[in-house]
C-alpha cells in the first residue's frame, strides 16, 4: 500500500524557513584565503575579525568599504556530480536506494548563509559599520524521504520526529576602537572592542516536531504535532573584543572573541504557530481529508523572548614577506549555534603579489561543520581602490565532489 500523504513536517519547515542573511562572508579576500584572516584584516574589515587590528592604523589612515556581499550554500548529502547524475533521470530502484544511502542517519541538512556589508568607514583607530547578517538551517528526517521513493509496506511505522529548522536575520550598526596599550623596541600589544546595536528583522524556529504514521491492513493511522516560534522584529546589542601582538613588523599574533556578549529581545509579532494532525483508518477507497484527517492549526500570541548567539573564538598568526603573506587561524565556538560550531577549524591562507596591482590567493581549512574547504581568490589594487573576489568549496577537494560553495565580492578605498 502506497501512502500519498504530504508529510506535514516537510511542508512546514520548507514554508517557514527563509533564506536570509548570515555573518562572516562579505570579504572576498578572507573567503579566498579559507578564513585565515584574523591577523590580516585591516581598516573596516578588522571589525568583523579582530577589532584590535584597528590599533595598527595611524591617525591619518582611512578606509571606506562599499557594498560587499558573500553567500554560502551547503548540504550534508549530495555533491554536484551526484546531482547532475540523477537530476532529470528516470530513477530505478537501485538509483533510489543509492540516493537514500547518501543521506546520513540524522537526515538531510541544508544550510544557506549570506553576509552584506552595506557601509563601512574607518578613520585611524575608529570604525563605523552597517551590515546585514543571518542564517537559515533546515533538517529533514530520513523516514519521510524514504516514503517519497519507495512508499510504504504493511506494518510500517514512519517517524516524523527529528525535523528541525531555524532562521534569523538582523541589521547591525557597529562602532569600533582599537589602540596600542604597550610598545617596546620592535614589540607591541594592542587591544580593541566592537560595540553593536542589533536590529532583529525576523526569527523563526521549529520548537517541536513529533509524530508517527502507522501503515496497517485496516488503513493508515497517525498523529503529529508541529510548533513554530516566530517573531517579526526585535532589538539587542553585541560586544566583540580582541587582542593583537606585533613582533618585528613581520609577525602578528592575535585572538578575538566575537559575540562575547550578544543579546536580542524579540518583541514584535511574537507568535506560536501550532499544527496538529490526526489520521484514522485512511484507505484509498475512503480517502476524504475533510472527515478522516483532523487538522487543528492555529496561531497564538506569545510573550517576547530572547536568544543569544554563541561566542566564537578566533586565534591567528600572520607573517608578512616582501611579496607574500602567510596566515594560520584557529576557530571554535563555545556552544553549538547557527553558523557557529564547537568543532575546531584550522585554516591556512597564502597571498602573493604577482604584479603591483594584482594579488593571487589560496587557502585550505579542515574541521568545523564544513569539513575540508579549498579556496582561491584574486585582488586588484587600482590606486586607492581595492576589488576582491573569493571562492571556496566545502566538504570536498574538487568542485564536482564538494557539497557546498561560498562566493564573495568586496570593494572599497584605502587611503
Amino acid at each position: 500500500m502506497k501512502c500519498k500523504l504530504i508529510i506535514p513536517a516537510l511542508v512546514l519547515i520548507l514554508l517557514t524557513t527563509p533564506h536570509v542573511f548570515a555573518a562572516g562572508l562579505s570579504s572576498g579576500r578572507s573567503v579566498g584565503m579559507a578564513g585565515a584572516y584574523t591577523q590580516i584584516a585591516r581598516g573596516v574589515e578588522s571589525v568583523f575579525w579582530n577589532p584590535a587590528n584597528l590599533g595598527f592604523s595611524k591617525g591619518s589612515e582611512k578606509s571606506l568599504m562599499l557594498f560587499s556581499l558573500g553567500i554560502n550554500a551547503s548540504n550534508n548529502s549530495f555533491n554536484l556530480k551526484q546531482y547532475n547524475q540523477y537530476n532529470g533521470k528516470f530513477l530505478t530502484s537501485a538509483d533510489k536506494q543509492t540516493i537514500l544511502n547518501l543521506i546520513p542517519k540524522e537526515g538531510f541538512k541544508l544550510s544557506m548563509l549570506a553576509d552584506v556589508l552595506a557601509f563601512g568607514l574607518s578613520w585611524g583607530n575608529f570604525a563605523f559599520t552597517v551590515s546585514g547578517r543571518g542564517t537559515s538551517d533546515l533538517l529533514l528526517p530520513k523516514d519521510p524521504i524514504h516514503i517519497l521513493f519507495f512508499g510504504n509496506e504493511i506494518n510500517d511505522t514512519i517517524l516524523l520526529s527529528g525535523s528541525d529548522g531555524e532562521a534569523f536575520a538582523s541589521v547591525d550598526i557597529g562602532l569600533s576602537y582599537g589602540r596600542s596599550v604597550w610598545k617596546k623596541d620592535e614589540k607591541e600589544i594592542l587591544c580593541g572592542i566592537n560595540a553593536r546595536y542589533i536590529r532583529g528583522l525576523i526569527y523563526q524556529k521549529v520548537t517541536e516536531a513529533e509524530g508517527e504514521v502507522f501503515v496497517l491492513e485496516t488503513g493508515v493511522n497517525g498523529d503529529g504535532n508541529f510548533l513554530v516560534q516566530s517573531a517579526g522584529g526585535g532589538r539587542g546589542y553585541g560586544l566583540d573584543f580582541g587582542l593583537a601582538f606585533e613582533y618585528k613588523k613581520n609577525w602578528t599574533f592575535g585572538l578575538s572573541f566575537i559575540n562575547l556578549i550578544n543579546h536580542i529581545k524579540w518583541n514584535k509579532k511574537t507568535e506560536k504557530k501550532v499544527y496538529q494532525v490526526q489520521i484514522d483508518s485512511l484507505l484509498a477507497e475512503n480517502f476524504d481529508l475533510d472527515s478522516l484527517v483532523i487538522e487543528d492549526s492555529y496561531t497564538e500570541v506569545i510573550e517576547p523572548f530572547t536568544n543569544h548567539t554563541p561566542t566564537l573564538l578566533h586565534v591567528g598568526v600572520a607573517y608578512q614577506g616582501k611579496r607574500s603573506l602567510v596566515a594560520v587561524d584557529l576557530k571554535q565556538g563555545f556552544k553549538e549555534g547557527m553558523d557557529v560550531s564547537k568543532k575546531l577549524t584550522l585554516s591556512l591562507g597564502v597571498e602573493y603579489w604577482i604584479l603591483s596591482f594584482l594579488d593571487v590567493r589560496g587557502g585550505i581549512s579542515i574541521g568545523g561543520d564544513e569539513g575540508v574547504t579549498v579556496a582561491n581568490g584574486l585582488g586588484f589594487s587600482l590606486g586607492a581602490y581595492n576589488l576582491d573576489f573569493g571562492m571556496a568549496i566545502h566538504k570536498g577537494l574538487w568542485p564536482t565532489r564538494s557539497k557546498g560553495i561560498s562566493l564573495a565580492i568586496s570593494n572599497g578605498f584605502y587611503f
